[in-house]
């Protein structure tokens, strides 16, 4: 059995990063509001001022619920737990695992990775910040099904592909 966890301050940014940001876009909307009265101009500050707090809360409600701070692998399931709002366990058997995206699993260098179970309806995420996260990539695609498989390998090559004949 291994154990893959965030290191200290990693858990600190995914707990609490929200809370930061919105802390210190909110000491910036409160002139903002005072004197938008006085400058209508101030209004563009504004919605976009609202619309980063918007997604940035949204984006940490999908992650509190997504992302375990304690994931346990062996040869035939993950025990994921130690999630932020819940004391709940997840077991996720990778016979059962029927769809991985984002970040490697897309072709990415960094994003979350989810890990998706459809036939029991569970699905987590992890970071590539996630201590030793490439083994646990590995091992994942080394116990998923040989479609599944196949299907990543395919969308990390095409990605790679598009990249070298488009640079920027």
């Amino acid at each position: 059995m291994q154990t893959f966890t965030y290191s200290f301050i990693f858990k600190i940014i995914f707990r609490f990063g929200n809370i930061f940001i919105t802390l210190l876009l909110s000491i910036y909307l409160v002139p903002v509001i005072f004197y938008i009265d006085q400058n209508k101009f101030l209004i563009f500050p504004l919605i976009i001022s609202l619309i980063i707090l918007y997604i940035t809360n949204r984006n940490y409600l999908i992650y509190y619920k997504l992302l375990p701070y304690k994931i346990e692998a062996d040869a035939e399931k993950m025990i994921c737990s130690n999630f932020l709002f819940s004391k709940e366990v997840i077991i996720i058997y990778y016979k059962d695992i029927d769809m991985l995206k984002g970040g490697v699993f897309s072709g990415k260098s960094s994003g979350v990775m989810k890990v998706s179970d459809s036939k029991n309806e569970l699905q987590i995420g992890f970071s590539p910040k996630l201590n030793n996260s490439e083994k646990l990539i590995a091992l994942i695609l080394s116990k998923v099904s040989k479609e599944l498989y196949s299907e990543v390998i395919e969308n990390i090559t095409d990605r790679r592909h598009r990249k070298k004949t488009n640079p920027k």
